[in-house]
C-alpha cells in the first residue's frame, strides 16, 4: 500500500483532478479520484490492456457517443427496497441514463470483440450481453419528461381528468369574466381582473365594499384595499374543481407507484448498467487526457529496471510551452544518484520518475514513447521536502532523519525510493558519510533508489561504487544555463559561483569563494571529465561491435531461414510427388483389375487385345527410360517392366513377344522386358504354393516375407487372380510382423479390392497376426 502523503507529494492527486475535467458525470469523478496503484502485476497489465482496446477502437474511427449524466448511485440503492416510491423529480434521473444507455448500447456491442475490454464489460455486466432497459424507458417516457413533470401520456384516466379540470377551469373563468363585466358588480371592484390566490379563482373588490359582492374573502393586498373575493357564483364550480384536482393527484401517485415498483424489479440490472456507464466514461476521459498529455501505454516488468524515453511530467506541460524530455535506462544497477547545477532539474526528474511510476501502476497511460518500461513496485517512498515542525518541536534535520530512519527500515526490493538532497541540512562532512551510509545499505537491501546531491564526497562514493550509478542534469558552461538533461555516467559540480556571477553577485565575493574553495575539488572533476570521455569512446566502439554482431546474426538468422524454406518446399515438393504416385498407382491397379476379370471370360483373341490395353496403360503412368533393346529369345524368363509381372516366353514376332504367365497370356514390346538370369527366374515366379484338389476346403497360400512393397504387389495381383480362377474358398497371405510395415499395407491393399469379399487376421492355429485370410468373391 502506498501511503497518501507520498501520492500527496508526487503530484498525483492533481494528475486525477486534470483527468476528471473530461468527464461527464458527477459518479465518474467519484471513480476517478478512486484511482490508485494496483497490488499486482497482473492487475496493472490487465488494466492497461482494457485502455489499450479502447485507445484502438477510438483510434480506428469508433466512437462512443457519452454525453452529460446524473449520479443515481442514491436512487438504485433506494430502488432495492421494497415498497420504494419515486418522486417525479427521482424518476427523471432513471429517464436520462435510460436514454443515454439506448443510444451508447449498439456502440458498446461492437467493443465486445477486443479481448480484454470485452472480458472486462461482461464482467461488469454479469454475463449479461444485453445492454439497457427498452420497457422501463419506454414507461419513462411515456410518464415524465426531463423537467419532472407527469405528461398526460401516462395513463387514459389521467388524460381524461386532467381534460375535465381544464373544462372546468375554463367555465370558471368565463363566469368571472362576466361578473366582472356586470354593471352592479364592476362597481365595486379595485381593477378588471381575474386571479389566483391560495389555488382559488377570486376577483379584486374594494375593501369598502367587499360587503356588496356575495362570496368568500380568500386574500387581501399587503395595501388592505383591496378583499380577494371568490363569488358565490362560483362555489359549485370551484368545489367540482377541487375534487377533480385530488382525483388526478390520486392518479398520479398510483402511476408513480407503478413505476416505483417495475424499477425496484429491474434494480440489480440497472445497477450493472449504470456501473458500466461510469467505467466508460472513466476509461474515455483517460483517452481523452492522454490525447492532450500524448500520454502511452509503457511496458510494465517484474524485472527491477526502468526505462524512459521522451518521458515528461504533466504538470510541466501545462505551465511550459516547450519541455525538455527525460530519456535514460537503468539496468543491473539499484542505486543512481543525480548531481548538477541548483534548478538544474534535478527534483523534477525525481518527481517525474515517482509520478510517472505511480501512474502507471494505476493503470493510467503516461506521457513517455510507448516502448518505455515501468518495473513492478509494491511500496514508494519519498523525501522530498525537508521542512520541520514547529507542533512537534523538530528542525528541518531531524525530519530529514525520522524520514529517512522509516524508509531504512521499512523498504524492500520491492520498493521504489526517491530521496531529494540527501545528507543535507547539516554539516557537509557528517552529512555525505550518512548519505553514504544511508544509500550502501538500500543498495545492499536491493532497493531500488534514485537521489539528488550537491555534496562532492558522496558523488565520489557513488561514482567507485558496484551496483551504484552517477548521472548528472547538463549545464552549458558557455551561457551558463542547465540543459534539463540527464546524463548517465557524468559528474559535474553544482556550479553554485558560476550561477550566482551570472545573476549578479558582487564580484569581490565570488573571487574570495573562488580563493576559499580551493583547487582539489576542480582537479577531481577534471579527471572524471576525462574518464568520462575515455568511457565515452569505449562506448561507442562497443556500440559499432554490437551493431556489427547485430547485422552477422541478422544475416545469419536470414540464411537459416531460407535454408529452412528450401527444404520445407523439397519436402512438400517430395510429399506432393508421392501422394501423385500413390494415386497414379491406385488408378492403374483399378483399371488392371477390369481388364484382369475381363480376361476370365475373353477368348485368345480378346486376350491379345487386353494385352495390348495394358501395356498402353502402363505407359501412361511409368515413363519410357532410354536404353538398348534386350536380345529375348523363346523359352527365356523375363519381367514385364510396364506390369511388374513375370513370365516365360512362347513366341517373338515384329519386336513383339508372347509371354505366359501365371495367369493369362499377355504380349508385350521387347523393349518392355527385362530378362531374368537362370538362377533367379525360379525364384521371381513366386512363392505360390498350390494344394492339391481335394473335397476337403481349397486353401491356397502366399508368401512374401522379407519382400518389398512394391516387389509383393504383383505376386498378390496373381494371387488374387488365381483365387478367382480356381474358385478357391480362402487364401492366406503370410507377411510376417516385423515392423508392420508389410502387414499394414497388405490390410490396406486389399480393403476396396474388386476380387475380395473380406479378410481377416489369422487365428493362432493360422500364424495369428504374421498372416491375412482372404475371402475371395
Amino acid at each position: 500500500m502506498i501511503e497518501k502523503r507520498v501520492l500527496q507529494d508526487l503530484d498525483f492527486y492533481k494528475i486525477l483532478s486534470l483527468i476528471e475535467e473530461f468527464s461527464s458525470s458527477p459518479a465518474t469523478k467519484k471513480a476517478i479520484q478512486q484511482i490508485r496503484p494496483f497490488e499486482s502485476v497482473e492487475a496493472v497489465e490487465k488494466s492497461l490492456k482494457e485502455f489499450a482496446d479502447l485507445k484502438n477502437f477510438l483510434d480506428g474511427g469508433g466512437q462512443i457517443p457519452l454525453s452529460s449524466f446524473p449520479d443515481i448511485s442514491n436512487l438504485i440503492d433506494k430502488a432495492k427496497r421494497e415498497g420504494v416510491f419515486f418522486e417525479v423529480s427521482e424518476l427523471t434521473g432513471f429517464l436520462k441514463i435510460l436514454k443515454l444507455l439506448d443510444r451508447v448500447s449498439k456502440f458498446v456491442e461492437e467493443l465486445f470483440q477486443f479481448p480484454f475490454l470485452g472480458k472486462k464489460i461482461k464482467d461488469i455486466l454479469g454475463g449479461h450481453l444485453s445492454i439497457g432497459q427498452p420497457y422501463i424507458l419506454e414507461r419513462l417516457e411515456d410518464t415524465v419528461d426531463e423537467e419532472g413533470n407527469i405528461l398526460d401520456t401516462a395513463s387514459s384516466m389521467l388524460k381524461y381528468l386532467r381534460k375535465q379540470r381544464k373544462t372546468t377551469e375554463e367555465r370558471i373563468k368565463n363566469k368571472l369574466e362576466e361578473i366582472i363585466n356586470r354593471p352592479d358588480v364592476s362597481v365595486f371592484l379595485q381593477d378588471r381582473f381575474i386571479t389566483k390566490r391560495n389555488n382559488r379563482w377570486v376577483i379584486p373588490v374594494r375593501m369598502d365594499s367587499k360587503g356588496q359582492v356575495a362570496g368568500i374573502v380568500h386574500d387581501v393586498s399587503r395595501s388592505g384595499e383591496t378583499a380577494f373575493i371568490e363569488p358565490a357564483e362560483i362555489t359549485n364550480l370551484s368545489k367540482k374543481l377541487d375534487e377533480l384536482l385530488i382525483e388526478e393527484r390520486v392518479e398520479e401517485i398510483r402511476i408513480l407507484k407503478e413505476l416505483s415498483n417495475e424499477i425496484h424489479q429491474v434494480n440489480e440490472s440497472l445497477q450493472k448498467e449504470f456501473n458500466l456507464l461510469v467505467y466508460l466514461d472513466k476509461l474515455f476521459s483517460i483517452y481523452r487526457f492522454s490525447q492532450k498529455f500524448n500520454a502511452e501505454v509503457p511496458k510494465i516488468k517484474e524485472e527491477i529496471c526502468i526505462r524512459l524515453l521522451n518521458a515528461r511530467h504533466p504538470l510541466l506541460m501545462l505551465s511550459k510551452d516547450k519541455v525538455v524530455p527525460l530519456d535514460f535506462e537503468l539496468r543491473n544497477k539499484k542505486v543512481l544518484l543525480i548531481t548538477g547545477p541548483n534548478a538544474g532539474g534535478k527534483t523534477v526528474t525525481l518527481k517525474t520518475i515517482g509520478l510517472l511510476t505511480l501512474m502507471a501502476l494505476s493503470g493510467l497511460p503516461i506521457p513517455t514513447s510507448p516502448s518505455s518500461q515501468i518495473p513492478f513496485v509494491k511500496t514508494i517512498y519519498v523525501d522530498l521536502y525537508h521542512e520541520g515542525s514547529i507542533e512537534e518541536h523538530l528542525s528541518s534535520f531531524a525530519s530529514h532523519i525520522l524520514t529517512l530512519k522509516e524508509i531504512v527500515e521499512r523498504a524492500n526490493f520491492q520498493s521504489l525510493v526517491l530521496l531529494d538532497e540527501i545528507g543535507t541540512n547539516t554539516d557537509p562532512e557528517e552529512g555525505s558519510a550518512l548519505a553514504c551510509a544511508i544509500l550502501e545499505e538500500l543498495r545492499d537491501k536491493e532497493v531500488f533508489t534514485f537521489a539528488t546531491t550537491h555534496l562532492s564526497k558522496v558523488k565520489l562514493f557513488v561514482a567507485s561504487e558496484q551496483g551504484m550509478e552517477i548521472a548528472s542534469m547538463l549545464f552549458d558552461e558557455k551561457m551558463m544555463k542547465p540543459l534539463y538533461k540527464l546524463s548517465l555516467g557524468s559528474l559535474t559540480p553544482s556550479y553554485a559561483l558560476e550561477v550566482a556571477k551570472k545573476y549578479g553577485f558582487p564580484e569581490k565575493l565570488i573571487k574570495k569563494a573562488y580563493k576559499l574553495k580551493g583547487t582539489q575539488d576542480k582537479e577531481i572533476y577534471e579527471l572524471m571529465k576525462e574518464l568520462e570521455r575515455v568511457k565515452t569512446e569505449y562506448e561507442k566502439k562497443l556500440n559499432e561491435t554490437e551493431r556489427i554482431k547485430n547485422i552477422l546474426l541478422s544475416e545469419k538468422e536470414t540464411l537459416e531461414k531460407e535454408i529452412l524454406a528450401v527444404e520445407e518446399k523439397k519436402r512438400k515438393s517430395m510429399e506432393s510427388a508421392r501422394q501423385e504416385a500413390q494415386n497414379m498407382l491406385a488408378k492403374l491397379r483399378k483399371e488392371i483389375n477390369i481388364l484382369y476379370e475381363e480376361a476370365k471370360k475373353a477368348d485368345r483373341q480378346k486376350l491379345k487385345e487386353i494385352s495390348r490395353k495394358i501395356s498402353e496403360i502402363s505407359k501412361k503412368f511409368i515413363p519410357e527410360e532410354a536404353k538398348q533393346i534386350p536380345e529375348i529369345h523363346i523359352g527365356d524368363s523375363v519381367k514385364i517392366r510396364t506390369l511388374n509381372l513375370y513370365g516365360k516366353v512362347l513366341s517373338i514376332e515384329d519386336e513383339r513377344a508372347k509371354i505366359r504367365t501365371d495367369t493369362a497370356q499377355i504380349e508385350a514390346d521387347i523393349k518392355d522386358l527385362d530378362k531374368l538370369e537362370a538362377e533367379h527366374a525360379e525364384e521371381k515366379q513366386g512363392k505360390i504354393k498350390y494344394p492339391e484338389k481335394t473335397d476337403e476346403l481349397i486353401i491356397q497360400k502366399l508368401d512374401i516375407r522379407g519382400l518389398r512393397v512394391d516387389e509383393a504387389i504383383p505376386l498378390i495381383e496373381r494371387f488374387l487372380n488365381k483365387l478367382l480362377l480356381n474358385e478357391a474358398e480362402q487364401g492366406i497371405i503370410i507377411h510376417g510382423i516385423g515392423k508392420g510395415v508389410l502387414r499394414d499395407f497388405v490390410r490396406d491393399y486389399l480393403k476396396d479390392h474388386p476380387a475380395v469379399k473380406s479378410f481377416y487376421k489369422g487365428s493362432p492355429d493360422e500364424g495369428g497376426d504374421a498372416v491375412t485370410v482372404i475371402q475371395p468373391r
